[in-house]
């Protein structure tokens, strides 16, 4: 029974105290909400209060200034539209077709990625190539170099067999290689003792790129070119053919040349 008395005075005491709390909060709260009133009421008495130990005085804009800085190209932030040279617009045209030869060629593809990159490196690389071949070609054909240098009247550069025909004493030459025992040496010039009369004759017209056959291809006299064609045969076995030939069979060649040569004297050209 005690404990029971206890316990309904201790639930009591609670109540109490938690009554008294709100009572004491509701009081505060309408307190602070009448000051805020107060204070944010003004009465139409009042004046506005401003800073008057300050000597200030209001902007004037001359009108001159103002068209001064019209005038400034420094506050001039139109930009004009320059009209495109035709240089440009043919850069223009050569970029648009190109770019759309490689959508042609690869379809869409991503600028930022490794084979963009390449792609836009191609021009360049083209770029470098072509000059490349120009300074080539200028090298291989320097057309400077007859202007810069001297000319020279006396100075060619022949080869063996040019030199011979255009130069040497063929004759003499054919003497003494027989005189010392070269058959092989001897049927050679007889050879080019030939091709020198027929130049000579307007036969053929002797250039040093020229082949056997194309000198044959030259004769139109039908006798001659017969002659022409067994003794450039005998020539090319015997001298290509690095034959070794005794003196019988010098004196077999000797006789078709002797015969060519004479017959290429007694021609005329028609």
């Amino acid at each position: 029974m005690k404990i029971l008395i206890s316990l309904l005075l201790l639930i009591n005491f609670n109540l109490a105290l938690a009554q008294q709390d709100t009572i004491v909060q509701s009081g505060a709260n309408t307190e602070m909400k009448r000051k805020a009133e107060e204070t944010a009421t003004v009465s139409p008495h009042d004046k506005i209060r401003y800073d008057t130990t300050n000597n200030l005085t209001p902007v004037e804009f001359k009108e001159h200034r103002i068209e001064e800085h019209k005038q400034d190209k420094d506050f001039n932030y139109l930009e004009e539209k320059q009209q495109k040279t035709w240089w440009q617009e043919f850069k223009e045209w050569i970029n648009q077709k190109y770019q759309q030869f490689l959508r042609w060629l690869f379809g869409d593809y991503d600028a930022g990625s490794i084979f963009g990159f390449i792609i836009k490196l191609v021009p360049y690389i083209l770029l470098i190539g072509v000059i490349c071949l120009i300074i080539w070609l200028f090298t291989r054909m320097n057309p400077g170099k007859n202007i810069l240098q001297q000319p020279q009247t006396a100075k060619v550069h022949l080869d063996d067999e040019e030199e011979i025909i255009q130069n040497a004493d063929i004759p003499s030459l054919i003497n003494t290689a027989i005189e010392n025992g070269q058959y092989r040496m001897a049927v050679r010039y007889y050879y080019l003792q030939a091709l020198k009369e027929l130049d000579l004759k307007n036969f053929i017209e002797f250039e040093a790129q020229k082949t056997n056959n194309d000198y044959i291809s030259e004769i139109t006299n039908e006798q001659l070119n017969r002659l022409f064609r067994k003794g450039t045969r005998v020539y090319n076995f015997i001298w290509y053919g690095d034959f070794q030939v005794s003196k019988e069979d010098f004196l077999l060649a000797e006789k078709g040349f002797s015969e060519l040569n004479s017959t290429i004297k007694n021609t005329k050209n028609e």
